[in-house]
């Protein structure tokens, strides 16, 4: 029997092994697509607008007055889960004006247990999105800051929503790497455009 476990162990460690280099071959061997989000609103997909009435963002009905028709002239409708369908989720953005905002908004809607639901906010308009091995996109959002001008944040998934980790541009200049950390601990901390 002791003969038996001594051979084992190595056995087990071995296979374990090679699971971790399966999956930093697979992490070493990703290349993110990165889609710059262009000036474009296509048609938006009629389920989406279905989901988007139901949580009450926009209307299909001439006679309702208080919401904005779901109309491609004032949305625009991403995916966030690119290589699934429109039903796990999306991201809406809406043009500056709507419910009282000045500025683009954008809306992260997730499907859970059959039910649609916001699960973030932001006060700013996506400007490119990128894969990951994740299966979620990485977002970049731009933000106008009265006292600086445009800040470009990257937003990950956390495992239940969005969070905003790093500035990647101001202006459209990227930040210099030996700036990285000074400029995150300014803005982040701080962030207060969504949630």
């Amino acid at each position: 029997m002791r003969k038996f476990s001594l051979f084992l162990i190595p056995l087990v460690l071995f296979a374990c092994s090679g699971e971790q280099n399966e999956e930093q071959e697979e992490k070493e061997n990703f290349v993110s697509q990165i889609t710059v989000v262009d000036d474009s609103y296509p048609e938006i997909d009629p389920f989406v607008m279905e989901v988007m009435e139901g949580l009450q963002i926009c209307t299909m009905m001439d006679s309702v007055m208080t919401l904005p028709p779901c109309s491609a002239e004032y949305f625009r409708v991403f995916k966030f889960r690119p290589e699934k369908d429109w039903k796990v989720g999306f991201i809406i953005e809406m043009v500056p004006g709507l419910f009282g905002a000045p500025v683009h908004q954008l809306v992260v809607v997730e499907e859970a247990f059959g039910k649609y639901q916001i699960i973030n906010q932001y006060l700013g308009a996506l400007i490119e999105y990128r894969t990951t091995l994740s299966g979620y996109n990485d977002l970049l959002i731009g933000y106008d800051d009265p006292e600086v001008g445009l800040v470009s944040i990257r937003h990950e998934w956390n495992g239940k929503k969005y969070d905003p980790v790093d500035v990647e541009e101001i202006n459209n200049h990227f930040v210099k790497p030996e700036m990285k950390d000074s400029i995150n601990a300014i803005f982040l901390p701080a962030f207060s455009a969504g949630y």
